[in-house]
């Protein structure tokens, strides 16, 4: 308790204080950004979707900080694996996305809070409580003898019809016939009633006037909810216009009273069944207020003290917490900052690339200058150090002088494990291609944990992406185990060679030679490599039209790639021009590639809906090509049509389909270079010039 009072002296020399009553469980920097992995190994970039398991600057704050709790043996960490099928996996246990983590942190040292329920799946701090104090109070009702029957019955009764904060339901009517005791379960009930509607004043009142209540739950849990009424009704005194904390706004008389109810429990009940709860609340009053040296504090001493009888840290929550309320607010000073864990997570924010004039790079003399802070924990230091070398100075062998020469068999930390990234990278940045490869492999037969692996498969993937290893990411040898890490290698790096190994690879999976089938054939048409399309096509499943989206029956094949997408039976544009279906017109393209009234009929298919998904991987190819052949266009087939054939009724077509391309808005969806508007005019007149009786003159009135 010496604490405790240290911190209320510190109060009236101060006068300022207070919390955050309202906030998500699940928050985290960059909360509404939408992640996808990605097999690019971070930098020093921020990031909240590409985490690592390890100590990195591009990390969020949230997840730094559950990785050192769990270093710290309070928190158990799960890491995330992906069920689903390849083709739909989205998902991957390394790199992964922030909330993921923060999700199901939990304790591995138990609250001390009492009663240990869960808290009420509320974002408001007076409504998390409703449901999990209902069978408290209705277990002491039902305990104490004075009451009768009937009373018992009727306070259970009154206690159950408040079930949610938006009910708004009225005060119970104290009966002065009942007895004593009654009376007192009913104010109290009354005060929760208040207290739930966020009335908080009334219930601040009720709760005081109970102060005095000879039944001993009620004495005690009044005595606590008075610390939660003032605590609320602080925090509403300073909301801004919009929902928003104005800390000038808050009324310092609610705030002393809110710290005197803690002072008055602690003092009455100080090893009370509230007493972790009420010290919980002592911090949140710290932050309400902008005691920031004191918020500090009490985070560090909750960090380092957690078999005390006031430990009260939820790691679901603890990580946001501290981001939020430390590093984030505009109050924070550096200089509170006295111990190695928050100092450390401070110091990894501070080598992040800076995005704006305002984000300043800590130096390499501020770091050294923390030394002493970190006397019970220089391995940590050391790795600061060595980060700092390598993320901010850029020198990699500089660093490798801070990192132990002993490849770590206790890795079973994960400042363990960053050590051992940090090394492996260093030894990649000094040109040491071969030998880094071969100390990922080394460590991957190591493994210890999925996040370990993970992490090592990851490192590992650019090596066997680059040297087109396909039985490393499919078959029943396959070293990369991370469905993510199959599937971007077999949709976005493999080539013709890779996909078809793994096509006619007989220990592979369904999945992977479903996806890679849909890969090969996708990528060889948008390629015109026909006669790679072809042989891939012989591989289709029997049942192929089963395998698409948009038949209403469609069931068994839901989770795997689109290939009735390529079972396309033709379509007549005209009676004079018509096209087969798509395997009979790639096999007659494989032999006269140029001819244009096929390469028309190519383009027909692409403009279908079961070529939706061409023309983005068409663009993708475009930046990073897979496979060998030029990129198929269908707007350059209709220019090509339009400049040198005779054949009427194919430039009628290829000059309605041309301005067509631009409908309806003046952008370009057949994937061809751009013309000018005047180009467009000149078609349309030709169109309706030379071929004024077709119907496809005769339905433009546009040229975009």
């Amino acid at each position: 308790m010496k604490f405790i009072h240290k911190a209320f002296k510190t109060y009236f020399l101060a006068t300022t204080f207070p919390i955050a009553l309202i906030y998500s469980t699940h928050a985290f920097s960059g909360a509404d950004t939408y992640c996808e992995p990605s097999t690019q190994i971070q930098n020093s970039e921020y990031t909240a979707c590409n985490a690592l398991p390890a100590l990195t600057p591009a990390n969020d704050n949230q997840v730094n900080i559950l990785l050192l709790l769990s270093d710290l043996g309070l928190a158990k960490l799960k890491f995330g694996t992906d069920s689903e099928s390849l083709w739909y996996t989205s998902t991957s246990t390394v790199p992964f996305e922030t909330k993921s983590l923060t999700a199901t942190a939990v304790n591995l040292t138990k609250n001390a809070r009492q009663p240990s329920k869960p808290l009420d799946n509320s974002n408001s701090e007076y409504c998390n409580t409703i449901l999990n104090s209902q069978q408290d109070f209705i277990q002491q009702v039902k305990a104490d003898k004075r009451l009768s029957s009937a009373e018992r019955d009727l306070l259970i009764k009154a206690r159950s019809q408040l079930k949610t904060c938006d009910d708004h339901i009225s005060l119970i009517t104290v009966d002065p016939n009942w007895s004593v005791t009654a009376r007192q379960f009913a104010s109290y009930l009354n005060g929760s009633i208040a207290f739930y509607n966020t009335n908080f004043s009334i219930a601040s009142k009720i709760y005081s006037a109970l102060a005095s209540a000879d039944q001993p739950w009620i004495k005690e849990t009044t005595q606590y909810m008075l610390i939660r009424s003032h605590l609320n009704e602080t925090y509403q005194s300073g909301l801004g216009e919009y929902g928003d904390l104005d800390h000038s706004k808050i009324n310092q008389q609610l705030l002393k009273n809110t710290y005197d109810s803690i002072s008055q429990y602690l003092k009455l009940y100080p090893t009370g069944r509230y007493a972790a709860s009420a010290r919980g609340l002592l911090r949140r009053c710290y932050w309400i207020g902008g005691q920031q040296q004191l918020l500090v504090n009490e985070l560090a001493w909750q960090i380092n003290n957690p078999k005390s009888p006031f430990y009260n840290l939820e790691m679901n929550n603890l990580a946001y917490e501290i981001d939020r309320h430390v590093f984030q607010s505009p109050l924070f000073k550096a200089q509170y900052l006295k111990d190695p864990f928050l100092l450390a997570i401070y110091d990894l924010m501070q080598m992040r690339k800076p995005v704006s004039a305002e984000d300043r790079v800590i130096s390499w003399s501020e770091l050294n200058s923390q030394k002493a802070v970190f006397k019970t924990q220089p391995e940590l230091f050391q790795y600061l150090q060595a980060s700092h070398l390598f993320y901010v100075q850029n020198k990699p062998s500089e660093a490798l002088n801070y990192l132990s020469n002993q490849q770590s068999s206790h890795s079973n930390s994960y400042l363990a494990l960053s050590q051992i990234l940090l090394k492996g990278r260093i030894t990649e940045k000094v040109g040491q291609s071969a030998n880094t490869q071969q100390y990922w492999e080394n460590l991957l037969t190591k493994a210890k944990s999925p996040e370990q692996r993970g992490l090592f498969e990851l490192m590992l993937y650019p090596y066997y992406a680059k040297q087109q290893k396909a039985n490393f990411f499919a078959g029943g040898n396959s070293k990369i185990t991370e469905y993510f890490l199959q599937r971007s290698f077999i949709t976005e790096r493999a080539n013709e060679q890779s996909l078809m190994t793994i096509v006619q690879d007989k220990s592979a999976s369904e999945d992977q030679k479903n996806l890679a089938l849909n890969t090969v054939l996708e990528k060889s048409l948008i390629h015109q490599n026909y006669a790679l399309f072809n042989q891939a096509y012989t591989f289709l499943p029997k049942n192929v039209a089963q395998y698409v989206f948009s038949d209403s029956n469609y069931v068994t094949y839901k989770k795997q790639p689109p290939l009735g997408n390529f079972v396309w039976k033709g379509t007549t544009i005209s009676s004079k021009i018509s096209c087969p279906d798509l395997y009979i017109l790639t096999q007659k393209l494989q032999v006269e590639p140029k001819d244009s009234s096929l390469r028309l009929c190519l383009g027909e298919y692409m403009r279908s809906d079961k070529a939706y998904r061409l023309s983005g991987i068409a663009e993708s190819e475009k930046q990073y090509s897979t496979l060998q052949g030029p990129i198929f266009a269908r707007g350059q087939v209709y220019k090509e049509i339009i400049k040198s054939t005779s054949n009427t009724d194919l430039k009628a077509y290829a000059l309605y389909r041309a301005i067509m391309c631009y409908s309806p808005g003046g952008l370009n969806d057949c994937q061809d270079t751009d013309v000018a508007k005047s180009v467009r005019k000149q078609w349309f007149d030709q169109i309706k010039r030379d071929y004024p009786e077709t119907s496809w003159a005769k339905s433009l009135k546009y040229y975009w």
